[in-house]
């Protein structure tokens, strides 16, 4: 027995100086320097994918598109008023609101199991309005199409509207998860018996991932959109396809920058987290271990062994 807890002492010695070794690691840890390192790494072995991050930061930061002469411009302002003029008087005062007038009155006769010949009518009216909707939505389009054909993607004009459209599609994703993260917590309250920390860390954690999720969606809304409206600006295909390359490295680089800037606030709060439990875990131990040296008793003296002086 004495040589078994012998044995075992060391064992215990040598997990208690490696549990104090990691717990000083943590303790060490410089995270802006982990983070600094990260980055330069990153730019060293990927020269190539880090030039196109920066050019796409700096198309988006600095390009403004070409400039207009004033013929273009007077030409693509009068169109455009008339867009609008159509957008307003034709299709939001006359043909949607005969559309929302058929389509309350077709409700009001339509039954439950079956239409009748006065439904078919009011079904009938419905389809009617509905082809005059559409046909003022095109001429509209046309007409808009007309003006921004007069100064073409690569203008100020068209820049503005790529870049409208990008944080149009940036909010949109932001609310997308802003909503799924108000459904998890809508639906886990109550539900698991977790302490405060925890759940505020779950909660993060979610909003991340659906942060991720939605900016992404969005950003493939954004590149349709933006297909449509070179093709509404009358590009040709070089030009449209150069313009559309470099709006995507843009936006993918804006994207990537966000999302990595979260992912280093996320991940340096929690190391921050961490380190502060391995100062409290490292005082603990010594505490412990103070305490032990306090209570170990002293060794009692072996019988027929006489002390001698030294003298």
């Amino acid at each position: 027995m004495m040589g078994t807890e012998i044995r075992r002492a060391p064992n215990v010695h040598y997990g208690r100086e490696e549990k104090s070794e990691a717990l000083q690691k943590w303790i060490d840890m410089d995270v802006p320097a982990i983070a600094v390192s990260a980055v330069k790494g990153f730019v060293q072995h990927r020269p190539v994918l880090a030039s196109f991050w920066i050019l796409g930061l700096l198309i988006a930061a600095f390009a403004g598109g070409l400039p207009v002469d004033a013929t273009s411009e007077e030409a693509y302002s009068h169109l455009l008023q008339q867009a609008e003029l159509i957008d307003s008087r034709d299709l939001g005062q006359r043909a949607g609101v005969e559309l929302a007038k058929a389509e309350a009155v077709y409700y009001q006769r339509k039954g439950w199991f079956g239409c009748d010949k006065w439904c078919q009518k009011a079904w009938d009216k419905v389809q009617m309005a509905r082809a005059e909707v559409k046909r003022v939505q095109d001429h509209r389009d046309r007409v808009l199409s007309e003006g921004r054909r007069e100064v073409g993607i690569w203008s100020s004009y068209g820049v503005k509207d790529i870049r409208r459209s990008f944080w149009s599609a940036w909010q949109s994703g932001k609310d997308f998860a802003s909503r799924m993260t108000f459904y998890n917590v809508l639906f886990s309250v109550g539900a698991r018996d977790e302490s405060l920390y925890l759940m505020v860390f779950r909660l993060i954690m979610q909003y991340v991932v659906n942060l991720t999720m939605g900016l992404i969606g969005a950003f493939g809304f954004f590149m349709y959109n933006m297909y449509c409206l070179i093709v509404s600006y009358g590009a040709s295909f070089f030009s449209g396809l150069a313009f559309f390359l470099l709006a995507t490295v843009a936006g993918l680089s804006m994207l990537s920058t966000y999302l990595c800037s979260l992912y280093a606030v996320v991940a340096g709060g929690g190391a921050m987290l961490i380190q502060q439990a391995a100062k409290h875990a490292a005082l603990e131990m010594s505490k412990q271990a103070a305490l032990q040296l306090d209570s170990k008793p002293a060794k009692p003296q072996q019988p027929g062994i006489q002390r001698r002086c030294p003298v």
